[in-house]
């Protein structure tokens, strides 16, 4: 008897030290100060996404006609099952917009049997991703680069440059511009006909990666 009691306590004792260090009050529950599930992940800031239907610059052939729009589909899934944004249709009321452009399309004979029959095959679709903040423009699906420092982290010294004087106000901050410049995704499906795997099933499944990928892009960085 006096062990079992003693097992409750220390069972009370650790949900009342569970409780206090999982916040939930007012918001998603928190664990030492940071946040659980979607809203660890990505930036609460954000609210809305506008996706428009994807580009598709490929070489368009049969049975691959019609990517665009699948592909855009498995990303508003994706992001809707993933993530804390939801997906409007209203690119003005939108906080962010996310674009993509399929560039190239190939399939690759990897193994074959002997009546030269396609044994295994990979599909491989290459995307351009560029995610964009409507509200102030900035890009969000690629981090700004820095400067090149020089050697032990120092910037370079200039020989020419006038001495030091505290007296003269320092000048104007340089504006860095980012340029626009969109990430490219791969995404791979595999073909293995002796398996029931065709074309279709290797589109889909090179799809659901690329959408996988493409909403893991959109997490906020560490």
């Amino acid at each position: 008897m006096p062990q079992r009691t003693g097992r409750r306590l220390a069972f009370a004792l650790g949900v009342v030290g569970a409780a206090a260090l999982v916040g939930c009050q007012g918001g998603p529950p928190t664990i030492l100060g940071y946040r659980l599930g979607a809203a660890g992940l990505y930036d609460t800031d954000i609210k809305t996404v506008y996706v428009p239907v994807f580009y598709d610059r490929a070489f368009q052939a049969t049975p691959y006609r019609g990517m665009e729009a699948n592909l855009t589909a498995a990303v508003v899934k994706e992001i809707g099952a993933r993530t804390p944004y939801k997906v409007i249709s209203d690119p003005d009321r939108a906080d962010t917009e996310l674009k993509g452009n399929i560039v190239r399309v190939a399939k690759a004979k990897l193994n074959s049997n002997p009546q030269n029959l396609i044994r295994e095959a990979e599909l491989v679709v290459t995307v351009d991703v560029l995610w964009r903040d409507n509200r102030d423009g900035r890009i969000l699906s690629a981090q700004r680069r820095g400067r090149n420092p020089g050697v032990g982290g120092q910037l370079p010294v200039d020989p020419s440059a006038p001495p030091f004087d505290p007296n003269v106000p320092p000048p104007p901050p340089a504006v860095v511009e980012q340029m626009a410049l969109p990430v490219r995704l791969v995404g791979v499906g595999r073909v293995i006909p002796e398996l029931g795997e065709s074309s279709t099933t290797a589109e889909q499944r090179a799809i659901n990666h690329l959408a996988a990928q493409i909403v893991s892009m959109m997490e906020k960085p560490w």
